[in-house]
Formats: C-alpha cells, structure tokens, sequence
C-alpha cells in the first residue's frame, strides 16, 4: 500500500530568499479527472465521476495548501487521485512517487520507493547546492515558463541513498513529470529581452537575479511526480574511470578508498574489501601498491611476497599460469582445505575471495583482489560483472609501475651511475624503500648496499711496457718536428747568415741530443713552448723574404698534424694498435659474458687503460632468483683461464695490422676466500670491506709489477699467463684446469711453479704459469671457443 515518507535530509531552499512560494494544489491533477469525465470512452471515465464526488466531501483537497498534514489526513483521497499514474501492479517495481521540487517530503511513494526509504532510514544525499546558486536555478523555469528566454540548462538530477543495513550508497537518476503544476507571478516584473540578456551573462551575480526578479515574486503550485531510475552500475563504472585515470590512481588512500566504495556500489557487495597488487617477473615478487601495506589482502602483513609466500599452489598455477580469476566462493575455518592463502585469508576473517590477472599485451602486471565478509558474494558471475572496468585497472597499474620504475631510474641514476643487470634488483630494491620513506622522511637517504660471501676473480691483459712504447713514440715524433724545423732555419741562415738564426739552430740542436738520450717529464711541454715562443714568430717574419725560405716552410707544416700543430706520427701510430687491441680484448670479453651469464648470474666490471682488467663477483647474496653452488665457482675460474688463452690468439691474429709492434701479458689472481662488498655511493662503484679484503684490492693494484723471486724477471711476460695465489689448495685447483687446456692444446707441456718477490704490503704470493700455445685456426669466433663449449656443458 502506498503511503506518506517524510525524508530526513536539510532543507533545500530558505523559503524567503527564494523567488517562488511554493504550494501544494491538486487543481491541474482535479481538471484532468474533469477531462476524463467529459470525454466518454476516456481512460479513467468511468472512475471520473466515483473520483469527483469524492472530492466534493473534501473541499480542502481543492484549495492551495502548504500544511503537509493535509496530505497524511486524506491519504485514501490523495491515492485515489494519483492512481492512474501509480498502477498497484507495478507498485513493487517501480520507484515513483509524489512531491513538490524544492521540498523534502514524498508522497503517495509506491512500495519499492517506501522500501528503499526504510533501507535508508529516510535518510536521502540530495546533491546540495549554495543558496545563491538555488536562488538562479529556481528563476531559470520562470525566465522559459513565462517570459520565453528559451535558456537550455537541463540538468540531470540524482539522489544518492545508502542501505543502512550494508552500508552500499545506492545511485538514483530522477525525472520529473510537471504536468500538474504552474508557475504565476504574484506582482507584476516586467523583462525585456536587453534584461533577460544581462541576466543571462551575470550567472554568478545572485544580487542582480535579485533585483531583477525578487524573492517571492511567484508562486509555484500543483504536484510533481517523481520517478527514480538505479543508476548505480553505470555511476559505479563512471566514477571508476573518473578515478583510474587520476595519476596515483592505486597508491593515494583518499582514491583508493574511493575505488572500494563504487566496487563495493558496482557489485552490490557491502563492505567489500579491495587489494591492488603489482606482478615483478623479472624478480619473481609480489609487491603492493601504495603508501604503506594496506592496499593488498595477501600482502596485509608484508609489502613484498615472492608468489610461494601468499598464494597456494593451485591458485599459482590458475592467476600466474593459466592467467584466469581465482575464486574461493566458500572459506570457512576447519572446513577449508589449509593453504598459505586460506591461512591469510581466514585470520581477516573474509568468507569468499577472488583475484583477477590484469594483462597488458596478455602480459601479466598484477592482480586485482576482492574479499568479502560473506559467504559465495564473490563467486563465477563476479568477475564478468567487473569485465568493462577490469581494463581501466590494468592501465592504472601499469601506469603505475612505470611512474615508480621512473622514480626508481631516476635515484639509481643519480646515486648510482650505470649498474649491472646481475646485481640491479638489490639497487632496485634499495630505491624502493627509499621512494617510500621519503614519503614520510624528507631527509631520508639510500640504504648501504652490500653483498656478503662472494667469491671475487681478477683477470688482466696488460700491454707490455706500454709506458716505455708511448714515451718512444712521443720522443721520435719531438725529434722529428725539431729536425724539420733546423731545416728551415739551416735554409734562412744560407740565405741570411744573421747570429739570431744560428743561436736558435744551436737551441734546436741541444733539444735533439737530449731527447736522443731518452725522454724525461717535462720534455715534451717545453719543446712545443720552445717552438711556440721562440721559433713560430720567427717563421712568421721570414716566410716573406724569400721564396726558397717560404717552400721550405710549406713543407714544414705539412707534416703537422692540422688538428694539433704537432708531428703526430708514431704517437697515432701507438695509439692505434693500442686501441685495436683494447677494443679487441674487450669486445671479445662482452660477447663471452653473455654466454657466461647464462651460466650463472654473477657482478662483472672491466677497465680500460693500457690493456683491459677485469673484476668478477660470484655468490649467493648477489642473486635473487637462483641457488648458488661451487660448482658454478670452479666453472667460472675455469672458463676464464679458457678466455685469457683465446684473448691471446685475439690479439696475436692482430699483430699484423699493428703499425707498433705490441705485445699483451696476461695475468690471473685467485682468491679463495669469501668477501664482503659493498657500493660506495660517493665514488659510484663497489668497494671491499675489512683488512683482509683490502689487502686483495692491494695485490691487484701491484701484482703486474712484480718479479720471481732471486731474479729480475718480470713475473707477467709475453705468450704466457700468469696465475697468482698465496694458498697451496688454489693452486691445486688450478693444476686440474691446466692439464685440462693442455689436453686441448690451448697451452704447452711445462707448468712453472715460482715464488714471487716481496713487495711493499704484499708478501708470500705464489705463482703458477704457462706458456700458450697460438691456434693458426683459431678465427675468434665465439661459436669455436672451448671457453662457451665448458658454459653450455654446465647448463
């Protein structure tokens, strides 16, 4: 049965700064019964005159009226009056009822609307607005109504209505049917066109509304019905994109909060709990979205999860496999199989979960997660009720994870420089924390980076006396360019005999015999001050005495560099075979790290000076995904004896196209004892820590210098490799390698054992070497290297 429901929301007008009174009067609603009745065959005609009649014995009902209590005393009358438009079939589904705009009180509601009313406990959201903009808004109908202004300001109109029993905000689209009222002005206002055209452009300005139309200045009388529309699906999903578009979509609390609500409103589920969870594949890690640990159900208790940690194995196998929904319809305790995720799942007390792959370019990026306190609301249908919104969720946090992996590429860069793939999930991981505390700690700074028990190698490929090479060529190019210009001057001085000229010879000549007798620090500065001071402003002044003396200085200059002024011959010569052996050396060794990698991850760094070292780090601490072994250890060292040997042959398959005839020293340490590095932020590279490991990064620095003890070689000479150590067991070690790549021919027959000299911190090293044997047929390819062929056998 329809009845009478006051609402409990504010009032929507002050009356007296309105311009229309507004009055109930059931005269437009009486005249349609008139009509009826005067037009037999009509609609209602034969309850027209039932209807009337009726009325007659309640003359108030045809009279104005504001007093509300009218309406509950004749409720039987008001009913019948209204029953043409509220059919009692559709009274159940159908949300309608009678009012008046501007005022909060229904009527005459059909059952369904009563309901939704009780639900809320007359507690209706009506979209407020400011009294100034009411007061426009309430002229706006009388400036169309009656004055033709024609002004197009539709609007649609809702009411938000929450269940009080589930919390849910339901959304309803309103529509008004006028038919029954009338707007009637109660003084005469005269508006011309020029004043409807100012009212129009001062929308804002509430005073000249005023003046031009005063406050109840007209009446508006009759009755509305009003007819509520659930738009609550469409709102939900309107919202949602509203929101996810938002940067920060999933990380700020105010959005997120925001998002559960409409999920909650989209899925009819009260107090629905959300989680938003971002897949790391290349790190196998779970990771939650946002400030804090709240925004995942499985990672409630921890931020970061490798999968083991939150789902159980068939749940695994359907989201990271088979990249379809996870659904637990039913979770109750004792009777649920026991899983880590049930065991989570339980403890916050949620009865049915489900969890959604998001896929970007059918990659996964992450899950989206719902839980609910009830039993099968979340269930099969769920996840195709969210498939408009699922793709909106998945940009959000795709464009997530890239903001953050930009925030992260941006603090590694500038704390860290360039960091190598092996290790760069732990700098990765370091800028994670700090991204986050930054949040709530602006002074905060990156975490020590560190890896503990890793296993170092050192290798090294030194150009043999390299200093002496360059000072040669620096000295035959010096004596060169002071021979071309004696010249010049032994010509003037033929022409002009002056003494000036053959006291510069005689300065030139004096430069000659001590460059003759070797190259010393300073020499090379003051030559080209000599010739620059002394020399240059005199060919200035004689190249235009005489034509002889001009030939010869064109062909003085012609054998300058034009670049550098100088004579650049031996030098260049130098540098390119230097170059043409580092770039072969280290392009050899990039390429064979690839192959080594695959093997086992590990930290390498190269160097390039005169020749390349290299450093590499091995051990557990520095992967994330793996499990280390010995075995991986011994193969590395293995292989890198495998590579100093083919980086010989690299180099010797070079010689020809060397201008300076160069030779290479190869040379390798071992160190069998584990060590502590870590990255030293200021300097951006990795650093050791504690006396014994300082004494490692010692050895390296000296080692190329050091000579066999009791005699004055060098230990590092050309066609051999050196392998240094200071315990018997490495050496041991070793001998299995070598006999291995003599059984190849990489290397002779003879194994020398020497002990090397003391040298100022480094004592009681040892060391093995070997002659290598060059292979004719060895091309450098790396698909022939027995360096690759040992890595493919392990793995």
């Amino acid at each position: 049965m329809p009845y009478i429901r006051y609402t409990k929301s504010a009032e929507y007008n002050d009356s007296g700064e309105f311009p229309l009174i507004v009055q109930y009067n059931f005269k437009y609603l009486i005249e349609w019964w008139q009509e009826q009745l005067n037009n037999p065959g009509g609609y209602e005609d034969d309850r027209a005159a039932e209807v009337l009649k009726r009325l007659e014995l309640h003359p108030i009902l045809n009279n104005p009226f504001t007093d509300v209590t009218i309406l509950e005393k004749h409720q039987e009358d008001v009913q019948l009056l209204l029953s043409p438009f509220f059919p009692s079939l559709t009274t159940t589904n159908e949300t309608r009822a009678a009012c008046m705009p501007y005022q909060d009180y229904f009527f005459n509601t059909t059952e369904r609307f009563a309901k939704i009313l009780d639900d809320a406990d007359g507690n209706i959201d009506i979209p407020k607005n400011s009294k100034d903009s009411m007061y426009v808004f309430g002229c706006i109908p009388i400036l169309n109504g009656l004055y033709g202004a024609g002004i197009n300001f539709a609007r649609n109109f809702y009411f938000d209505i929450p269940d009080k029993k589930t919390g849910i905000i339901k959304r309803y689209r309103a529509f008004f049917n006028g038919d029954f009222a009338d707007i009637k002005p109660l003084h005469k206002i005269e508006l011309c066109p020029k004043d409807i055209r100012e009212l129009i452009n001062n929308f804002d300005n509430v005073a000249l509304w005023k003046e031009k139309i005063p406050p109840q200045s007209f009446l508006y009388e009759g009755i509305t019905i009003i007819t509520l529309f659930d738009v609550t699906r469409e709102e939900a999903i309107s919202a949602l994109k509203y929101d996810l578009l938002k940067k920060d979509a999933l990380v700020m609390p105010d959005i997120v909060e925001r998002i559960r609500t409409n999920l909650s409103a989209l899925l009819n589920v009260p107090m629905l709990k959300t989680g938003f969870i971002s897949w790391n594949k290349e790190r196998n890690l779970l990771q939650s979205i946002g400030y804090g640990i709240w925004n995942s159900i499985v990672l409630r208790d921890k931020k970061v999860k490798k999968i083991e940690e939150a789902f159980c194995q068939e749940s695994e196998e359907i989201i990271f496999n088979k990249k379809t929904s996870f659904i637990l319809p039913e979770i109750i305790e004792g009777e649920s199989r026991s899983t880590v995720l049930t065991a989570q799942l339980i403890k916050q007390k949620l009865k049915s979960y489900l969890a959604i792959p998001l896929l970007y370019n059918n990659e996964l990026v992450g899950v989206l997660e719902l839980g609910s306190e009830n039993l099968d609301e979340l269930n099969s249908i769920t996840p195709h009720k969210l498939e408009e919104v699922i793709p909106l969720f998945t940009s959000a946090l795709k464009r997530s994870q890239e903001e953050f992996e930009n925030q992260l590429e941006t603090i590694i860069r500038q704390k860290c420089t360039a960091i190598h793939p092996t290790v760069s999930w732990r700098f990765t991981e370091a800028a994670e924390r700090l991204v986050q505390s930054l949040r709530f700690f602006s002074d905060a700074d990156l975490e020590e980076i560190v890896f503990e028990n890793v296993f170092p190698l050192y290798g090294q490929v030194d150009i043999q006396s390299s200093s002496t090479k360059r000072n040669q060529a620096i000295q035959s190019d010096l004596i060169e360019q002071l021979t071309s210009a004696d010249l010049v001057l032994e010509k003037t001085i033929n022409i002009f005999p002056l003494p000036v000229y053959k006291e510069l010879q005689f300065r030139i000549h004096n430069y000659i015999k001590r460059l003759e007798n070797g190259l010393v620090s300073g020499d090379e500065t003051q030559v080209l001050e000599f010739l620059q001071a002394d020399i240059y402003p005199v060919f200035s002044h004689i190249k235009t005495l005489d034509p002889d003396i001009q030939e010869a200085l064109n062909s003085y200059k012609k054998q300058l560099d034009p670049s550098l002024g100088m004579i650049y011959k031996q030098r260049k010569d130098y540098e390119q075979s230097v170059k043409l052996i580092n770039d072969k050396v280290s392009d050899y060794l990039d390429k064979m790290q690839i192959a080594a990698q695959k093997m086992f991850p590990h930290y390498f760094e190269k160097y390039q000076t005169d020749g390349v070292d290299h450093n590499i780090y091995i051990g557990q601490s520095m992967v994330n995904n793996n499990t280390y072994h010995t075995l991986y250890l011994q193969n590395l060292r293995l292989w890198q004896l495998l590579l100093m040997c083919e980086t010989e042959n690299n180099v010797q398959r070079l010689k020809p196209n060397m201008k300076t005839k160069l030779e290479i020293c190869s040379l390798i340490l071992v160190h069998s004892n584990p060590m502590t590095i870590h990255f030293k932020i200021e300097e951006k590279k990795f650093g050791v820590e504690g006396a014994y490991n300082i004494r490692y990064e010692i050895i390296k620095k000296r080692i190329d210098k050091a000579f066999v003890n009791e005699t004055n070689e060098r230990l590092t000479l050309p066609g051999k490799i050196a392998i240094v150590y200071s315990q018997d067991k490495d050496a041991k070690e070793y001998i299995n390698y070598l006999e291995y790549l003599q059984s190849i021919n990489y290397i002779g027959p003879e194994i020398e054992w020497l002990t090397l000299k003391d040298m100022q911190g480094v004592t009681g090293m040892k060391a093995l070497r070997v002659d290598v044997i060059y292979q004719n047929a060895f091309s450098g390819n790396i698909k022939e290297s027995k360096a690759v062929e040992v890595l493919e056998r392990l793995n």
